[in-house]
């Protein structure tokens, strides 16, 4: 995430024109990070991401009783997209298992690569191939060979539910797009050229990268598309109808009432007197700011929320 052109992290884009079952894609508010659910109307469930931390992937997936993944996807090896993943491999039954295949030296990527040989996952390489999953198709788009860089050897992965379409681009920047495009992979996935409808960015309230950056944004709205944050929409959920149709939904706002979010966390130590207040999240750094933790150097923007500030 070092370069400008990283803004488009966990950039899903809704680029195809979704009548049957509703296929589900739950863009999870995880904070500065990126985990995206795929429900699809047979009840199969694909994860790509898992966000930096447990929380709130483990949580929503306990919640919602999804025991089993049928492929967890890692776009790339940096902890902001693999942080949460040895938790989920340790809560649920993972059948399939697929990342960049480039080693990262850090501790979290090494116990990822543990949890998923010890859970007897079928890892699987990041080739061209498509992977049916119940009714939907993932058209996987590998990175190019020899990629020195974890963001431009994002695994991208291309939806399609029917005549809809939604690409997942992980950390791409400019330089793994334009491969993709050189190559093929990815047929007319430009801006200019699919006038995506949607845009979705997880990204974290105050982030210190400062994305998304504004040009970026303006380079979506003048695309036509509407763009969705989940610092400032929290979760996004996309339901997707095969005929191409689809609606959005988030946590803040219409058109209907998103699934409720795990139960929160009442904090344990507090000794003041007081009724303890129920926290999604306690920011024992930083300050609350909605449903997240912020640097206290930052301006909250958001809505009150279920996050706390820790007491001294």
């Amino acid at each position: 995430m070092r370069r400008v052109a990283a803004a488009l992290i966990g950039c899903l884009l809704v680029v195809g024109p979704v009548h049957a079952q509703t296929l589900e894609l739950r863009f999870l508010d995880v904070g500065q990070g990126d985990a995206a659910l795929i429900v699809t109307p047979d009840g199969k469930r694909v994860l790509v991401d898992a966000g930096p931390a447990a929380f709130p992937v483990v949580p929503y997936l306990r919640s919602h009783h999804y025991d089993t993944l049928d492929l967890v996807v890692a776009s790339h090896n940096h902890t902001d997209h693999i942080g949460g993943m040895t938790a989920v491999i340790a809560s649920t039954t993972v059948r399939a298992y697929l990342d960049n295949g480039m080693p990262h030296t850090t501790a979290t990527y090494e116990s990822t690569v543990r949890a998923v040989a010890a859970s007897g996952a079928q890892y699987l390489q990041a080739t061209a191939r498509t992977i049916t999953v119940g009714s939907a198709r993932l058209r996987v788009l590998p990175p190019p060979a020899r990629q020195g860089d974890q963001n431009n050897a994002s695994v991208g992965i291309l939806l399609e539910y029917g005549a809809f379409r939604a690409l997942l681009t992980g950390d791409s920047e400019q330089d793994e797009l334009d491969y993709w495009l050189k190559h093929d992979s990815v047929p007319r996935v430009t801006v200019q050229a699919t006038g995506p409808q949607v845009a979705v960015i997880s990204v974290g309230a105050g982030n210190s990268y400062g994305h998304p950056a504004p040009q970026v944004i303006e380079r979506w709205q003048n695309a036509g598309a509407r763009v969705y944050r989940t610092d400032r929409d929290g979760t996004v959920i996309i339901e997707a109808q095969r005929d191409g149709s689809y609606i959005v939904l988030n946590e803040y706002s219409g058109p209907g009432s998103a699934a409720p979010l795990p139960t929160p966390v009442a904090r344990q130590g507090d000794s003041s007197g007081e009724p303890p207040r129920a926290c999604c999240r306690v920011c024992t750094r930083g300050k609350a700011c909605g449903n997240s933790c912020i640097n206290r150097g930052y301006q909250c923007r958001q809505p009150p929320g279920c996050a706390c500030d820790a007491r001294p």
